[in-house]
């Protein structure tokens, strides 16, 4: 009982480490979301400049230092759009390394031979873990698809300066970065949805 203890307490940080990962994917996400619309704003405000000029100018504003003024907030967004990139490129890595821990454990749990257990507060909490082939199945597919994600997300921001003409042009990216196709929810909910059910029975069970 001791090993499958201790293999289930595995089990269960990793998926943990896995659920770190993809909320900090989400705040990056939002992040970057936040950065991308400050950007559209900014478009629509210097197609603005661009139609307006004799009307800026009666209001005592010079249209082309403000042109300019527009120009260099949407060049510091970019850059900060980098920045967050190589955030997501980190969270892409430690994604790498969940998927190495995984198939070590994976590789470990084969070894432990299984007997049955007699009916016990720790038998009847067992009955809520995953498997460690369960486990690398998530950790691994969630692997992946954020590394397929991260590779698109390179490619927009590399095609973002040319999105900058037209609000409509810049939506069409800000909707392909907003979607995330590449990542399936439905496994990172199951792993929340099976955390949240081993910590309740757990703590139902050792407070009897």
């Amino acid at each position: 009982m001791q090993q499958l203890i201790q293999e289930r307490n595995v089990s269960f940080a990793l998926l943990t480490k896995a659920q770190t990962l993809c909320n900090t994917w989400y705040k990056l996400q939002t992040k970057s979301l936040n950065l991308l619309q400050s950007i559209n704003n900014v478009i629509s405000q210097r197609i603005a400049t661009f139609d307006l000029p004799t009307t800026l100018a009666q209001h005592g504003v010079t249209p082309s230092r403000l042109i300019f003024k527009q120009t260099e907030s949407i060049e510091n967004s970019i850059k900060n759009m980098r920045l967050v990139l190589e955030m997501f490129e980190k969270v892409k890595n430690d994604w790498q390394k969940l998927e190495i821990e995984a198939k070590r454990h994976l590789t470990k749990s084969l070894t432990v031979i299984v007997k049955p257990q007699p009916l016990s507060t720790e038998s009847m909490i067992q009955v809520t873990s995953v498997s460690p082939v369960q486990v690398y199945d998530m950790i691994s597919k969630l692997a992946y698809m954020h590394k397929e994600e991260f590779a698109y997300k390179s490619t927009l921001l590399i095609s973002l300066p040319s999105h900058t003409s037209t609000v409509e042009q810049f939506q069409n990216l800000i909707d392909r970065w907003t979607m995330e196709s590449r990542i399936d929810d439905q496994i990172e909910q199951d792993i929340s949805e099976r955390i949240k059910l081993y910590k309740v029975v757990k703590k139902v069970l050792q407070s009897e």
